[in-house]
């Protein structure tokens, strides 16, 4: 008798917890936005070849793989892995040397992301990036703000290309 009160309650505890997730994820904003910006030691032409070539993407640590779907006059569709986790892209807008985008597509969430290129003195480069994400449900959204850094994320990708960069 002692251990199914125990199983009930444990099972009432587990149900608390989700309830307690999903009331936490109606009351976040449903789009997340993060902008980062850097400067980079290098001409705007070479940092813009860089971030639009999935092709040459072994640089980037945090992806286990990068396969080009479909690729038509400028515009690509690509599935990034990372972690056993696919995300499915597409080219929205190329500005050479000025403005890149992409939309994203998971089965948890759906965003876009773009970015601003600037010579700011010769050979030196301001990166501008903007990521915004929307959940497609409140429970989702409430683990992506414990479990999904946006600000790591972004960090760890300007890490990478400033690496590359350096080549």
């Amino acid at each position: 008798m002692e251990s199914m009160r125990i199983v009930i309650y444990f099972f009432l505890g587990i149900i608390l917890l989700l309830l307690t997730i999903l009331t936490i994820g109606l009351f976040l904003p449903k789009k997340r936005v993060l902008a980062k910006q850097t400067v980079f030691d290098a001409p705007v032409e070479k940092v813009y070849s860089i971030v639009t070539n999935n092709l040459d993407w072994k640089y980037r640590t945090s992806l286990d793989d990068l396969k080009i779907i479909e690729s038509n006059n400028g515009v690509e569709i690509w599935d990034e892995t990372s972690n056993g986790y696919t995300i499915r892209f597409k080219t929205m807008e190329k500005k050479p040397c000025k403005f890149y985008s992409f939309g994203m597509e998971s089965k948890h969430f759906t965003g876009y992301w773009f970015a601003e290129f600037e010579t700011v003195e010769e050979e030196k480069t301001r990166f501008s990036a903007t990521e915004v994400i929307e959940y497609k449900n409140p429970f989702i959204r409430a683990l992506a703000y414990i479990l999904m850094n946006l600000d790591k994320f972004m960090e760890t990708y300007q890490s990478e290309l400033r690496n590359k960069l350096k080549e």
